[in-house]
């Protein structure tokens, strides 16, 4: 019998799993809510740690309940910038802060922030991720032996070069950095038991957006992915560093970047619209009557790194119908800006735009990127966040250079998109618009 692999997204509002062959081809998938995102007075945006534990427990035990397989490994992407601040014994002493607390605009000023907000701020804490809080958990270490991928410690100033962090805070105990794919534990035989799965290998994994990426076959220099969920992620595979205002590069060891950047925009963007979506997309063929950038809260990451930045408009919609088109748009226009940004850093595009994430559902939205970008846009057959994660245990597993082994799985492209011909024209015109709109907030 073949392998078998599994891979964990925790993503904003809920966790998936999916279980794979040796080939990333599905075998089994689940999916569960996590508790909802708290929004405070004072800009904070908090979720409770424990049902990161208590979801991953429910998707584990059904992905592997639903099939025949033994899985053999697993590894675990998350939301960069979320992370929770605990005690020695690793029990939460706060609510964990969301990528997007707008108390500050890094983890480690969030971090700082909840420390001195609390009754005793002489207690030493632990600072994880999403992924340490979780694997502690599941295979019964202490939380300060369970170290972060410099994946997910990039926002909160991992160095993948020294292993070090550029800062600390006092009273407050940093993870120690490893390199995605590195062996960090296994499943411990009580949660095994307790779920009716293997022991299997935990190695770690990268972020959302890196595994987005990596789903879609991205580990080719020049492949250039979009995930579209709750919010976009941009990047693009370059075979340099590259860095600015709000974008940055992964490293996929040894001499691989995933480079690019995060933006608000997104799902949460139209999400107000419900149970109207599926008409509107069927109907909202014509071009917006005014221009949007579309945030639903207050600060921007990429391609604006604007913490204040809110709701930019010009003009009126004409109807819901209109306004639902024009957001759509906005975030096609914010996706091309990123892009440009991307290549004058030095990370050039080639070929189709490949896209993931559960927006690349909607016709709509992929024909209007497709017409904004002028590219082709490629809908994978099967893919995500989740799929990334497996391929990176898939990769750990057969051991030499992660980026190599990943490059040896080939994802199938399930439909590609061509620009709209008759719109490319008043589009460029909209884009060199919505360009006005946002100038002054550009570097």
């Amino acid at each position: 019998m073949s392998q078998s692999f599994i891979g964990v997204d925790i993503s904003t509002e809920g966790t998936r799993a999916i279980l794979v062959d040796e080939n990333a081809r599905q075998i089994a998938r689940a999916t569960t809510k996590l508790s909802p995102v708290i929004r405070g007075d004072d800009n904070s945006q908090t979720q409770d740690a424990t049902s990161w534990v208590e979801a991953v427990k429910r998707v584990l035990a059904e992905v592997v309940e639903k099939s025949e397989s033994q899985p053999t490994a697993m590894a675990i992407t998350a939301t960069s910038g979320t992370f929770v601040l605990t005690n020695k014994a690793g029990i939460p002493v706060a609510p964990a802060a969301m990528y997007n607390d707008g108390r500050a605009n890094s983890p480690l000023e969030r971090a700082r922030i909840i420390r001195q907000g609390l009754s005793n701020t002489s207690e030493e804490l632990l600072f994880a991720h999403t992924p340490e809080f979780v694997i502690a958990a599941l295979t019964r270490t202490p939380l300060n032996q369970i170290a972060t991928d410099w994946s997910h410690g990039l926002k909160s100033g991992a160095n993948h070069q020294t292993l070090t962090w550029e800062e600390t805070i006092e009273g407050i105990e940093m993870p120690k950095i490893v390199a995605p794919g590195t062996f960090l534990g296994k499943i411990s035989k009580a949660i095994a038991e307790e779920l009716k799965i293997p022991e299997m290998d935990i190695y770690a994994g990268m972020t959302d957006g890196c595994t987005g990426q990596i789903s879609a076959g991205g580990t080719e220099i020049g492949t250039a992915v979009t995930t579209l969920g709750t919010t976009m992620v941009i990047k693009i595979v370059a075979d340099k560093e590259i860095s600015g205002p709000g974008f940055y590069s992964h490293l996929l060891p040894t001499n691989t970047w995933l480079a690019g950047g995060a933006s608000n925009l997104g799902g949460i963007s139209y999400k107000k619209f419900g149970g109207l979506l599926e008409s509107f997309n069927e109907r909202a063929k014509n071009p917006a009557t005014y221009l949007t950038y579309p945030l639903v809260g207050v600060g921007e990451r990429f391609p604006i790194a604007n913490k204040e930045l809110v709701h930019l408009q010009k003009g009126e919609p004409q109807s819901q119908m209109d306004e639902y088109r024009g957001i759509l748009e906005g975030i096609a226009f914010a996706e091309r800006l990123s892009y440009e940004i991307l290549e004058s850093a030095g990370a050039p595009i080639q070929g189709a735009v490949y896209t993931v994430g559960g927006g690349a559902k909607s016709q709509l939205l992929s024909q209007i990127r497709a017409t904004v970008l002028n590219r082709e846009i490629a809908l994978l057959a099967d893919s995500g966040s989740d799929i990334g994660a497996a391929m990176i245990a898939i990769g750990a597993s057969a051991g030499g250079d992660l980026a190599t082994s990943i490059a040896k799985i080939k994802i199938p492209i399930g439909k590609t998109i061509q620009p709209n011909a008759s719109q490319l024209e008043l589009l460029e015109a909209r884009y060199q618009e919505f360009h006005s709109l946002i100038h002054s907030y550009l570097p």
